[in-house]
């Protein structure tokens, strides 16, 4: 009876037991997969869940016929574990072979040695023996990384690391501009047009085992890369090219401290060409000083002298007080009625000119005599419809300058004259090409583009919009002052050097004399001009050159012949029809 009970008590023990256990587990189990599953699930896909960047493609930059100026080259990083590395030797000699084949292997498509690679994983294992990343080789292009791939390595991986390149060098490069290491816009189109080039990186995610293998169907996109937009530019690449090699040879030759041309499509206002002298690579920008890290042509303004004149004749035009026969008596030499003083660059007695002769002997005394028929207000309003005084909105950012134009009130009685043949203001020589392209043009001026328009990534075209045009003068003035930039080519000191057979020119020298930065006061340094267009009966192009602080007078001549070359070269490039009938003489004296 005892025993009974005894056996009775133990089984009940047990089934308490039994049913405790059983509780405990359920509870457990409750607790793993109902109360903290989320939080246990989120802590397990942390150890093994591993982030991976999708790299977006930085748009590219290209030409206006599509040839590529800046790209984006995705390279690829190789990657290994230092710990599975570790962990797939073991302490097996025939795995450890296995491992040093794998490295060998490597190293054969890396360019490294097995062993190079062997002290890479040592090196990261002695710093910490639970490294899971050492880099093997950086930004190895697609081929090798398929090669590398192919050996199906578990403990080798693979970033994608896009890099930034420019097939074309140093062609634009004072234009297209640079990216840092970061690809970080620094300079040129990549900085003022990021809006439009920049891409955004995705992420995803992907599991892997504790043998660093990923785990098949496991990747998952937390977020979508987006590439970035296509800018295509005004510019013609060989126009560039050939406009370059024509501004470093005229500023060796010359001797001069620098050189620029411009190129402009006349009835449109779209630069064709920027060319400055040692233009930065970006490829290799550190190479370069930093004063042509960024355009000079857009930033730097200087006194264009007497290419200016040609703006004041164009306002007398329009304002009906003087036509290309008006005749001026013109001496040497002037003291204005109010006290201002200034003479022309050679010595001459009272001379019987017409505004023409004015014009092609460039007499800043005769051009007075007839500029003090329009008040300071109206030259200076003209002054602003050419574009003087605010910045150029071409495309390339803060970088672009807006020259110097002090208000016509600020202007004292010395300035009041000299404005009239460029001094006393300031222009850069994109503005002069866009003033001169008003005139090209029958009298409306297109404001000067440089970006032609921006394509993202889902097709959608921004056209880029410079401003809106602005009709400066008359489509007769504008005719007529054409006439007389014609006179210069056909009958001038520069006859010689401008002859381009064939074609007619129109054109206007410039020699201005420069202020001291430090006191203001004008100093002996000259910068030498030549801004005119062709065919002068339909005129297609508008070429500016200029040369700054050559050592002697060979500047004028020099700025002539770079002038012809990069017209010639502008004819070549877009067949440029010949003129068909001769150009008009006009008198220069009475």
């Amino acid at each position: 009876m005892k025993k009974r009970r005894t056996g009775r008590l133990r089984s009940t023990l047990a089934f308490v037991a039994i049913v405790a256990f059983v509780g405990i587990f359920i509870f457990r189990l409750a607790d793993i997969q109902v109360v903290r599953a989320d939080a246990l699930n989120a802590t397990s896909l942390d150890k093994r869940s591993v982030p991976h960047t999708i790299y977006g493609v930085r748009g590219d930059i290209v030409d206006e016929d599509g040839s590529i100026l800046a790209t984006t080259e995705v390279r690829y990083d190789v990657q290994l574990s230092p710990k599975n590395v570790k962990a797939a030797e073991g302490t097996n000699a025939k795995k450890k072979l296995e491992v040093d084949k794998n490295l060998a292997d490597i190293g054969a498509l890396t360019g490294q040695t097995g062993e190079e690679i062997r002290a890479i994983v040592d090196a990261a294992l002695v710093e910490n023996p639970k490294s899971d990343f050492a880099y093997v080789k950086r930004s190895v292009d697609l081929q090798t990384m398929t090669a590398l791939k192919a050996l199906k390595i578990p403990w080798l991986t693979f970033a994608q690391n896009a890099s930034r390149a420019y097939p074309n060098g140093a062609v634009g490069g004072n234009i297209v501009g640079f990216v840092g290491s970061d690809n970080t816009p620094l300079a040129g189109i990549e900085a003022s047009q990021d809006t439009c080039l920049a891409d955004v990186d995705g992420e995803e995610t992907y599991e892997r085992g504790a043998d660093g293998v990923a785990i098949p169907g496991s990747t998952a996109i937390v977020k979508d890369k987006t590439d970035g937009g296509s800018v295509k530019l005004t510019l013609n690449k060989d126009l560039q090219w050939q406009a370059q090699q024509v501004v470093d040879r005229q500023k060796v030759v010359s001797g001069s401290s620098y050189a620029y041309a411009v190129v402009m499509e006349a009835k449109t206002g779209k630069i064709r060409a920027v060319a400055e002298d040692d233009t930065v690579d970006p490829n290799n920008f550190a190479a370069s000083d930093n004063d042509h890290l960024i355009s000079n042509a857009f930033k730097n303004f200087y006194e264009p002298g007497s290419t200016y004149k040609t703006l004041t004749a164009a306002a007398l035009l329009d304002q009906g007080v003087a036509d290309p026969g008006t005749r001026v008596m013109t001496p040497g030499s002037r003291v204005t009625p109010n006290g201002a003083k200034f003479k022309d660059a050679w010595d001459h007695g009272n001379t019987p000119y017409t505004l023409t002769g004015i014009m092609v002997d460039s007499s800043n005394v005769g051009l007075s005599l007839l500029g003090e028929k329009l008040s300071d207000q109206t030259r200076y309003d003209y002054l602003k419809k050419f574009g003087m005084g605010d910045a150029t909105n071409a495309g390339l950012g803060s970088v672009e300058s807006g020259g110097l134009l002090r208000d016509w009130t600020d202007w004292d009685n010395q300035t009041g004259y000299t404005t009239m043949f460029g001094q006393g203001l300031g222009s850069t020589i994109i503005q002069t090409a866009d003033a001169y392209q008003a005139l090209a043009n029958g009298g409306t001026r297109i404001p000067a583009s440089l970006v032609e328009e921006c394509t993202s990534a889902d097709g959608t075209v921004t056209p880029y919009k410079a401003g809106d045009p602005v009709q400066v003068v008359s489509p007769e003035a504008a005719q007529n002052v054409t006439k007389m930039l014609e006179m210069l080519p056909q009958d001038s000191w520069l006859t010689n050097y401008i002859s381009i057979p064939g074609y007619r020119l129109a054109g206007k020298t410039g020699t201005a004399q420069q202020t001291d930065p430090e006191t203001g006061a004008y100093s002996d340094m000259y910068v030498y001009s030549f801004a005119g267009y062709f065919p002068a009966e339909d005129p297609q192009y508008v070429v500016v050159f200029t040369l700054g602080f050559p050592p002697n007078s060979v500047g004028a001549r020099e700025a002539v012949i770079g002038f012809r070359d990069v017209a010639q070269a502008t004819i070549k490039t877009y067949a440029v029809p010949p003129s068909t009938t001769p150009a008009e003489t006009l008198p220069k004296r009475y």
